[in-house]
């Protein structure tokens, strides 16, 4: 159905992305492409998808075999003049040329998909669907086309959790072969069959990846104890290196001292010593040509983290509010919202798309504000938060001194960014890269609360175990809007699902 042919893709800048990449998708493959931000996930889901405008800003060579007019291209964003198309035009480009018995069978996938849909919401803007209702009209459109193969990149960017949970029920029940990227470990773990890994390694100068026909957690396993049996072997060589090298410089200092110390009267001797040091300095060039096993320096080994400080009181009421009626513009969106932060709290929110949980982080934002309440607000918009024509480190630095600037490119290259992806605009890094200079900007703003608007979304699954750490670490109070059923669970101990009525507490959250 598809075959990759010694795919390598490199920057016009010439950074290699992909190196000689050769896979195929069967029947019933459902294969997951995972890595860090950057990697060229998306890109290669566009050379599979036939996407022209790869091409001006990647080199490619190597073949895709295919047939592109039978691919299902799932993209990770729309454009704005797509967003603001009506559904109609949206299926229908050309009214003039077009086929509109796709009509009736997008109104028959939409009903598989448990989506009501009405005649009167052909005209509606796609930007007036909910981020679930956009990804099931999408899907709707690509199944009537006939596809032989669906590329879904982000598929669960901007859904529900009723979404995400539809969007796993169609993936394992598709019959037809898929490629999909995720940032979701939940979504990863109970529908891939297949990963590919793609990596950037040695400070992003050489690529890897890796092809396993295995699910997302028992490939972790794997590859957790590659890393691990890696890193015992160089260990042990670098043991008995240690110990030939402690070995062979006491033969050499014992052949050296007589060598210094023989009587001019012994030619003969000297001549046995001449040739026993040509033998030791041998030995220490048979010991330099021996392969060394590196320790290895996985992508996802970053670090970061807080500041060790005293916990907070469990008793101390940090913020406590009580909001009547919350609007945007004049629609009301939810009442009676009352809410209590004590102590060091983990507090997550969760609830459908457009209910207004992030106007409602906004509110309490403001709030606490005005109460002059330590706290650091990340939003969905990094561009909000963020002067993009900035570098990192001038955008992380205040107070302009070298030793902060020291502890500036410190953070930031325990993240793996190059000394070039710091000094670079923000504006040239990945949606990724920009949340880990958001958290960079936090771990040093030394607050007691963090507001956390879906602080996951952009985050790779393998590095999200460090960043769940830094949030566990953290000696304050944290309330959180997240879909990252991962999250939930293991970051926040009291859940609320925000609806019209207010905020309802949830005793036994599950992610099922």
């Amino acid at each position: 159905m598809l075959v990759l042919k010694n795919i390598t893709i490199k920057t016009l800048k010439g950074r290699t992305l992909l190196n000689d990449c050769s896979f195929s998708l069967n029947k019933n493959d459902r294969l997951a492409i995972i890595g860090e931000e950057g990697n060229g996930k998306s890109t290669l889901c566009k050379l599979i998808a036939g996407v022209d405008d790869i091409h001006k800003d990647f080199i490619v060579s190597g073949d895709v075999i295919c047939d592109h007019a039978r691919i299902g291209y799932l993209p990770q964003h729309l454009s704005d003049k797509q967003y603001q198309q009506d559904v109609f035009s949206f299926l229908i480009q050309d009214p003039t040329d077009a086929d509109y018995d796709i009509l009736p069978q997008f109104e028959k996938q939409m009903s598989k998909f448990d989506m009501s849909f009405q005649p009167e919401d052909y005209n509606r803007s796609l930007s007036s669907f909910s981020g679930g209702e956009k990804i099931k009209i999408q899907m709707a459109k690509l199944l009537t086309e006939d596809p032989l193969v669906l590329v879904l990149d982000e598929p669960t960017n901007d859904l529900d959790l009723d979404a995400l949970r539809w969007l796993e029920d169609f993936i394992l029940k598709s019959s037809i072969p898929l490629i999909y990227v995720s940032h979701d470990s939940v979504l990863l773990a109970k529908t891939a069959n297949r990963i590919l890994h793609l990596e950037q390694t040695q400070r992003k100068q050489v690529p890897l990846w890796t092809l396993e026909s295995i699910g997302f957690e028992e490939y972790l396993a794997k590859r957790t104890h590659r890393i691990q049996r890696q890193e015992s072997l160089a260990k042990k060589q670098k043991s008995e290196m240690d110990a030939q090298m402690e070995k062979w410089r006491q033969i050499y200092q014992k052949v050296e001292h007589r060598q210094n110390t023989i009587s001019r009267q012994d030619p003969h001797g000297g001549q046995l010593l001449k040739k026993k040091m040509k033998n030791v300095k041998a030995v220490k060039r048979r010991i330099d040509k021996v392969e060394k096993i590196k320790n290895p320096d996985p992508e996802e080994a970053v670090e970061i983290f807080f500041d060790q400080v005293e916990s907070m009181p469990s008793s101390k009421v940090i913020f406590s509010d009580q909001l009547e009626s919350l609007y945007i513009g004049k629609r009301l969106l939810s009442s009676n919202l009352h809410l209590q932060i004590v102590g060091p709290a983990r507090i997550g929110i969760f609830g459908s798309n457009g209910c207004g949980k992030s106007t409602y982080l906004r509110y309490i934002d403001q709030k606490m504000s005005e109460l002059n309440v330590s706290h650091y607000m990340m939003v969905q918009d990094y561009s909000e938060k963020l002067d993009v024509t900035k570098s990192a480190v001038d955008f992380l630095t205040k107070d302009k001194t070298k030793e902060e600037k020291s502890e500036i490119m410190t953070y930031l290259g325990s993240l793996k960014f190059t000394e070039q992806e710091m000094i670079s605009p923000i504006e040239s890094l990945s949606l990724g890269q920009r949340a880990k200079v958001i958290l960079v900007d936090m771990v040093r703003s030394k607050v007691d609360c963090l507001i956390l608007d879906e602080p996951t979304r952009n985050l790779s699954p393998l590095t999200m175990p460090v960043v769940e750490s830094m949030f566990k670490q953290f000696h304050g109070a944290i309330l959180a809007v997240s879909h990252d059923r991962h999250f939930l669970t293991h970051v926040c101990d009291k859940h609320y699902l925000f609806t019209q009525e207010g905020l309802r507490f949830i005793e036994n959250f599950d992610i099922n």
